[in-house]
């Protein structure tokens, strides 16, 4: 089982590769095509890996994603880890390069994350910073693969490490993350 998820994930991983290898030597950015047309609204998740305390935490998020403008869009998600270590609920802005369906972002988002320390639960406010993107493997689908890479910092209270010593823990402040996900539209 473990093999045939590993085997997966290389499979998605290659494809997603191939779909923008040499993207930027076959053809200059400014002579990219703006052709398609861009769908207002767009659903979708994504399996997210959160790096933090020396380890990987798998979750899911799901978002919903309005794009009021071809180079911006604004979403609405929430993640939870699968180890349930915290849950997390925010807003993201994304500035999209060229205004295409397949297209380079930058993310700014606010969250608020919700774990449990010393068994008080804690709610604090978590900012990240991402760059990440929007890949369609065909000509006319309604849905597109999204690749993404960011850097949060929580404030005020940090994520902690389960341990049963009270008097050495290590905090973590701040996360890194890889999301693949796809988002229909």
């Amino acid at each position: 089982m473990v093999r045939s998820v590993k085997i997966f994930f290389a499979a998605l991983l290659l494809a997603c590769v191939q779909s923008f290898a040499g993207y930027f030597i076959e053809q200059s950015y400014e002579e990219a095509p703006a052709k398609d047309s861009l769908a207002s609204l767009s659903f979708g998740g994504e399996l997210e890996l959160v790096y933090y305390l020396s380890s990987i935490h798998p979750g899911l998020l799901l978002s919903g994603e309005y794009r009021f403008h071809k180079h911006h869009s604004a979403d609405l998600f929430a993640v939870a880890l699968f180890s349930g270590d915290y849950f997390e609920i925010g807003a993201d802005w994304r500035f999209f390069f060229r205004g295409t369906r397949e297209d380079d972002f930058l993310r700014l988002g606010i969250s608020f994350i919700s774990f449990e320390r010393y068994d008080k639960s804690y709610f604090p406010p978590r900012l990240t910073f991402g760059y990440g993107r929007d890949i369609t493997f065909f000509k006319n689908a309604s849905f597109l693969c999204r690749i993404e890479l960011d850097a949060s910092y929580i404030m005020g209270r940090a994520l902690v490490e389960h341990n049963d010593d009270d008097f050495f823990g290590r905090e973590a402040h701040f996360t890194a993350a890889l999301n693949i996900g796809f988002y229909l539209f």
